[in-house]
């Protein structure tokens, strides 16, 4: 078993899945370049779906990083101007208002409240909302920051097609604000146009999923149960637990008793193996 990741290792992965007879209709990756074209070579007219949330996180951190620099801009004015004395009390009330914070403690509201600019509408409590108002009168450019979020969200919303879905990516493009913007600039190019189609290929498809983080999931369940399963270090110790799991999954879904659904003890390497150990 190869354990490097490059381009020999993941033609061989996929030399190996075609050997087992399985012929997808549709891929789902993250960004990495070792898939762009070594896929097609496998399988004829494969779709590509790029993983959405690798590219959501991608985006996401673009806009993080500009309201860190508006954070940093607060803290550096926070700077100037006579300190307050040592031991000085403060008027009013304990909470204080967006106005009697300091440049210093503006910017520490913002940093500490910055994940609420790119959480979803639907996920923001009263709150949420009430903190987002105050960062919004702070620091106004954190407005633009939010609605490129919000738009950039509403590219994959669940029901449009994919000419929709293409308007929208070209308004927010065409859009002379966020192009003025150095980091909203660098955000529109992470989903370029070639890029954005094979982000919104699960659109052509009733039940295709749009994001791989399950398969991650369960690669990470796997190999948080190898660290206390020492048998499971061995390249063919490690084929039969997966296809073990695989097979248990398969027996509890639904489709499993339909004509013609694929028999996994079928598969070659873990015919009887896998029912035996099943068995045990």
């Amino acid at each position: 078993m190869n354990s490097k990741n490059d381009q020999e290792s993941m033609d061989a992965f996929l030399d190996q899945l075609k050997v087992w007879g399985i012929n997808p209709e549709v891929a789902i990756t993250d960004g990495s370049p070792l898939y762009k074209e070594t896929l097609k070579e496998h399988w004829r007219g494969i779709a590509h779906q790029l993983c959405v949330f690798h590219v959501i996180k991608d985006v996401n951190k673009v806009i993080l990083d500009g309201i860190r620099e508006v954070k940093n801009r607060l803290k550096r004015l926070g700077n100037r101007g006579r300190k307050r004395r040592r031991g000085r009390p403060c008027k009013g009330k304990h909470k204080k208002s967006n106005k009697r914070m300091s440049r210093r403690e503006q910017a520490k509201f913002i940093w500490k409240n910055q994940h609420l600019v790119v959480k979803k509408s639907e996920n923001l409590s009263d709150e949420d909302r009430e903190a987002l108002e105050s960062m919004f009168e702070i620091a106004p450019e954190l407005k633009l920051f939010r609605m490129f979020n919000q738009e950039f969200y509403s590219l994959f919303e669940k029901g449009i097609t994919k000419e929709e879905a293409r308007r929208r990516r070209e308004r927010m493009v065409s859009d002379t604000d966020y192009q003025s913007n150095p980091y909203l600039a660098r955000a529109l190019r992470k989903f370029s146009e070639e890029k954005f189609e094979k982000m919104i290929t699960f659109m052509d498809y009733e039940n295709c999923d749009r994001t791989n983080n399950h398969v991650e999931r369960n690669n990470r369940g796997f190999r948080l149960v190898q660290k206390t399963r020492y048998k499971r270090r061995r390249s063919g110790t490690i084929e039969l637990a997966i296809w073990l799991d695989v097979l248990r999954r398969w027996r509890k879904h639904c489709l499993y008793d339909k004509p013609g659904a694929v028999k996994l003890q079928a598969l070659p390497t873990v015919t009887g193996t896998c029912e035996q150990k099943e068995a045990a």
